[in-house]
């Protein structure tokens, strides 16, 4: 039997969480289409059929990461609930970026697939207006917890780490930029 015949089928799937992998071991700036077609078996050319370039690429894995750590919008299960939600979307980005090698950088690199954008961004927005907000502060306030946490993430990524003064140091500025929010919802 051949290698092709051993190895599983090639799907996006599985590019992304090879990709992941090798992201880990070698960094963003090692990652390349020939070093990941090599870790799968491939030639270079079959990964252009799943994905156009590794831009493309880099946006599913970054969608990965953010997928298995920030909360899905869904309808507020209580009246008033949006401050503990948007923490814990924060807090899910910051522990994303840390997940991973190089994983601060992926995700400011990051640009929303058409999928992600048509199925998670309506249904945020509608779940911050439903609690109040207009719809230019729940634009707002995903974009700016958003940057403030892949933001804090990359300074810590780029000098010592996290260490329980930069955790605390991340909840005091979250909590700050929450009360801010709160005054214009009243407003």
């Amino acid at each position: 039997m051949s290698i092709a015949e051993h190895r599983p089928p090639l799907d996006k799937a599985a590019i992304v969480a090879a990709a992941l992998k090798l992201l880990d071991d070698v960094g963003l700036d090692e990652l390349s289409t020939r070093r990941l077609a090599a870790e799968l078996g491939v030639k270079g050319p079959s990964l252009y059929w799943h994905f156009r370039s590794m831009g493309e690429l880099r946006d599913h894995m970054a969608e990965a990461l953010l997928g298995a750590e920030v909360p899905p919008p869904g309808p507020d299960p209580r009246p008033g609930d949006w401050r503990d939600w948007m923490a814990e979307g924060a807090r899910g980005i910051r522990r994303a970026a840390h997940s991973r090698r190089d994983g601060g950088r992926l995700l400011a690199g990051w640009r929303p697939t058409a999928e992600r954008r048509a199925r998670l961004y309506p249904a945020n927005r509608a779940r911050l207006e439903a609690s109040g907000f207009g719809a230019d502060d729940a634009r707002l306030a995903f974009l700016a917890l958003g940057r403030y946490a892949m933001g804090w993430a990359l300074t810590e990524q780029a000098t010592d780490g996290r260490t329980p003064e930069s955790d605390a140091d991340f909840e005091s500025g979250l909590s700050a930029m929450l009360d801010g929010f709160a005054l214009r919802l009243r407003a």
